[in-house]
């Protein structure tokens, strides 16, 4: 009974395989394929859009922030980022170093498009201050 059971698995293993390489299974692969590789495009695109609209509410937050901040400790504060009390330069440029660590596109959820958004603006307005910085 065993020895039965088992032929008749390699049967249909091997009728599985044959049916892989005939045209029309091939076909139909190729068409599922072009479907999914369809729907992922549309996904991206609907996603690019979404990030484009939330990206212009936060840069727009944010060039609110921009002006009101004199300098990079100001920012820096405002972003919710801790500095010593005595704002000597290597305490700034540490909580500098700090929010970029912080605000780094990478670290952000892949997940969360505001999330996303949100770590990618500010890391580039922390990056333009710095810039902007005598003492760089």
């Amino acid at each position: 009974m065993g020895y039965n059971l088992r032929r008749k698995r390699n049967n249909v293993m091997f009728d599985r395989e044959k049916l892989k390489e005939t045209d029309e299974y091939k076909r139909a692969a190729q068409e599922e394929e072009a479907s999914r590789q369809q729907v992922l495009r549309i996904q991206d695109e609907e996603n690019m859009k979404l990030k484009d609209q939330v990206r212009m509410e936060v840069r727009k937050e944010l060039s609110k922030l921009e002006m009101a901040c004199i300098d990079m400790a100001s920012l820096l504060r405002s972003l919710g980022i801790l500095i010593g009390g005595s704002l000597c330069p290597k305490e700034v440029h540490a909580a500098y170093k700090r929010a970029l660590l912080r605000f780094h596109p990478d670290r952000a959820s892949k997940t969360d498009i505001l999330q996303q958004v949100e770590a990618e603006e500010k890391f580039k307005l922390i990056s333009r201050m710095k810039e902007k910085s005598p003492c760089h």
